[in-house]
């Protein structure tokens, strides 16, 4: 995955999300949306065959960045949480 910051100002920050398909990315938008100063984040797909997408984060009261490292850490809290009730439910099953 490579990641390139397209333009950054005091409340928008537009990056391009290379060699990834649109579920990360989609994950951590659900997650910003959830956060009372984002006002806007959405993630659009260039070309499906092309793997590359386009994020943009619009926000109040804090830095799109700091919204967007907050979102990415969301997203890795939740997806740790289902990897331990996988876990845990194998376990109890004998998987």
């Amino acid at each position: 995955m490579e990641i390139k910051v397209i333009s950054s100002t005091e409340n928008a920050l537009v990056i391009d999300v290379e060699d990834e398909d649109i579920s990360v990315p989609e994950i951590v938008r659900r997650e910003l949306l959830k956060d009372d100063h984002v006002t806007f984040a959405g993630v659009t797909e260039q070309h499906p065959l092309l793997k590359k997408l386009t994020m943009r984060v619009q926000t109040k009261g804090v830095e799109p960045l700091n919204a967007l490292i907050s979102g990415c850490s969301k997203a890795i809290e939740k997806a740790s949480d289902l990897l331990s009730e996988v876990r845990k439910t194998l376990t109890k099953e004998g998987a």
